[in-house]
């Protein structure tokens, strides 16, 4: 079981989720699908690069600094720097996608990710919550959004979502890189911000 909480936690790592949402965005069988190609292919690109590769390119960094001990971050402490990065990333990131001519939905959840980077941020200089749950919450909402709000069926990504959501937490926990409540909180995290931001902008 070690060795599948630590595949799960690699493969399902919260840096990925703005990527998967743009995809799903993508692939929603909605308006939200008729974009260009080149159009979603330069989303894509900004996206990735930015939420994903810089911040995952810097961890090296990191470990030759001795800024952190180890890749797995185990102390609120470790994960200041890191999380602070990548909010300037993400806000990079929704610079750059606010400049694009998109259905509004496709800003309003790259800033609902930037938002839950910085409150993940903010809480973690108290508390430490999973990271990974944040991600997997605020990619659910994301699905659960778009399932009611443009009365569209996405009960495939629903369903694969919430079992990679219940794997990850399980994950977490055996790793012990988690209490529950700091799982469950990271998941209300995740959840709430996203909902909160697609709702109001």
């Amino acid at each position: 079981m070690q060795k599948f909480s630590k595949v799960i936690s690699y493969i399902y790592h919260p840096l990925i989720i703005p990527t998967l949402g743009i995809l799903v965005l993508f692939n929603s069988g909605t308006y939200l699908s008729y974009l260009p190609f080149e159009m979603k292919k330069w989303m894509l690109v900004i996206v990735f690069l930015s939420t994903y590769v810089v911040p995952l390119a810097m961890i090296p960094f990191f470990l030759y600094q001795n800024m952190i001990r180890n890749i797995k971050m185990d102390s609120k402490r470790e994960r200041y720097l890191p999380l602070a990065l990548s909010l300037v990333m993400y806000l990079f990131c929704y610079y750059l996608i606010r400049r694009i001519s998109i259905p509004n939905i496709y800003h309003s959840f790259i800033l609902s990710s930037l938002l839950s980077v910085l409150v993940t941020l903010l809480i973690t200089l108290k508390y430490k919550i999973s990271i990974h749950m944040v991600g997997a919450g605020g990619l659910i909402a994301l699905i659960g959004f778009l399932a009611f709000y443009l009365n569209v069926n996405l009960q495939f990504y629903l369903g694969v979502t919430v079992v990679l959501a219940g794997l990850t937490g399980m994950a977490r926990i055996i790793l012990k890189a988690h209490t529950p409540d700091e799982v469950y909180t990271g998941f209300l995290t995740g959840f709430t911000v996203v909902l909160l931001t697609l709702l109001l902008t």
